[in-house]
C-alpha cells in the first residue's frame, strides 16, 4: 500500500512539474491576470456598476480559461505520453494503471486549483479598483501588475543564471505573488474604509472562486478520460459540448424530468455547471460556505464516476513501446 501511494505520489508531482513546465500554462496564466486587471480601466459604459461588470467578466474569464487550460494540461500529460512511449515504459515496471491513472489527475488537479487560486485573487483586486465609479483605486489592479512583472522577472533570471525552465518558474512565482498581492492590497483600505485588514477587498468573491475551482476540477477529470480516446481538440470539443449541455441542463432536461424516465436519466448524467456558477448570488447575500460544502460533495461523487471510466478505458488500452 505504502509503495503505491509514493509511486501516486511521484508521478503526481512528475505531471505537476510537466504541466508547469508547458509555455501555454504559464503564456495564458501570466495574460489571464494582467487582462482581469485592465478590466476596471478597459470597461467605460458601466452605469455606475462597474464593479459587478468586473467581477462577472472575471469569474467568467476564470471559467473558460479553466476549461482551456485543463483540457490542454489532461490531454498533454496524458496523450502525449502514450504517444511518445513514456507511459509504456512505466508501466512496464510495477506500476498499476489504476495508480498511474489517479497519479495523473492529481497532478493536474493541483496545476487548476493553483490557477483558480490565481484568477480569484485577480478577481478580487480588479472589483476592488473599480469599487468606486469613476475613481480607480490603483491599490486594487497595481500589486496585481507589479506581482505579473515581478514573477516574469524572476522566471527571466532563473532561467538565464540556473538554466531553470522558464514557465514552470514563471508559474511557480505567480502562485506566490498573486496572494501576495492580495496581502498587500488587503494591508492599505480605501479610503472611508475601516482601518483593517481586507477592508476593502469584495471577500464574498472567494467562495464564488472555489465553485469555479471545482467546476474547473470536474471538466479537468472529464478531460483526462476523453483523453483516453480521444487527441486534444476532439477532446476540447466534446468538453465544451458538455459544458454547454451543463449549463443548460435544467432547461434542456429539468423541467421534463419528473414527467419522463429518458429525461430524468439525461439530466442525472450530465454534470449541472448551474450549480458551480454563482455570479448571481454575489448581487445578493452572497455564497455561504455550506453551499460550497455541498457542491464539493456533489463534485467529489461526480468525479469519482468520471474517473472510474476513464480508468476502465485506460486499463483496456493497448500500449505502444
Amino acid at each position: 500500500m505504502r509503495l503505491m501511494v509514493r509511486q501516486g505520489m511521484t508521478i503526481a508531482g512528475l505531471t505537476a512539474l510537466e504541466a508547469m513546465r508547458q509555455p501555454i500554462a504559464a503564456l495564458l496564466t501570466a495574460s489571464a491576470l494582467v487582462f482581469v486587471g485592465l478590466m476596471p480601466f478597459l470597461f467605460t459604459h458601466t452605469l455606475n456598476d462597474a464593479d459587478r461588470l468586473v467581477r462577472d467578466s472575471a469569474l467568467a474569464l476564470h471559467f473558460v480559461l479553466g476549461l482551456v487550460l485543463g483540457v490542454l494540461t489532461a490531454c498533454t500529460a496524458l496523450r502525449a505520453e502514450l504517444r511518445g512511449g513514456t507511459a509504456s515504459a512505466v508501466l512496464s515496471k510495477p506500476v498499476p494503471r489504476t495508480i498511474f491513472f489517479i497519479g495523473k489527475f492529481a497532478g493536474i488537479a493541483f496545476v487548476m486549483a493553483a490557477f483558480s487560486l490565481m484568477m480569484t485573487c485577480a478577481a478580487l483586486l480588479a472589483t476592488r479598483t473599480a469599487a468606486v465609479p469613476f475613481v480607480y483605486d490603483l491599490m486594487g489592479s497595481g500589486p496585481l501588475f507589479i506581482a505579473v512583472v515581478l514573477a516574469l522577472a524572476a522566471g527571466g533570471a532563473q532561467n538565464f543564471f540556473f538554466r531553470r525552465p522558464f514557465a514552470s518558474q514563471t508559474f511557480g512565482a505567480l502562485l506566490v505573488l498573486a496572494p501576495a498581492a492580495v496581502a498587500v492590497s488587503g494591508a492599505f483600505p480605501a479610503e472611508g474604509d475601516p482601518d483593517t485588514w481586507g477592508a476593502s477587498l469584495p471577500l464574498g468573491i472567494v467562495p464564488a472562486g472555489a465553485l469555479l475551482a471545482l467546476a474547473i476540477l470536474l471538466l479537468a477529470g472529464l478531460a483526462l478520460a476523453l483523453a483516453t480516446r480521444l487527441d486534444i481538440v476532439p477532446a476540447l470539443v466534446v468538453s465544451s459540448v458538455i459544458l454547454m449541455a451543463g449549463l443548460m441542463s435544467d432547461y434542456l432536461f429539468g423541467r421534463q424530468a419528473a414527467h419522463s424516465p429518458v429525461y430524468a436519466l439525461l439530466d442525472g448524467i450530465t454534470p449541472n455547471f448551474q450549480h458551480f456558477w454563482a455570479a448571481d448570488a454575489l448581487a445578493g447575500d452572497g455564497v455561504p460556505w455550506s453551499y460550497v460544502a455541498r457542491v464539493g460533495t456533489y463534485t467529489v461523487f461526480y468525479l469519482a464516476g468520471i474517473l472510474s471510466i476513464g480508468i476502465f478505458a485506460f486499463r483496456r488500452m493497448e500500449l505502444r513501446g
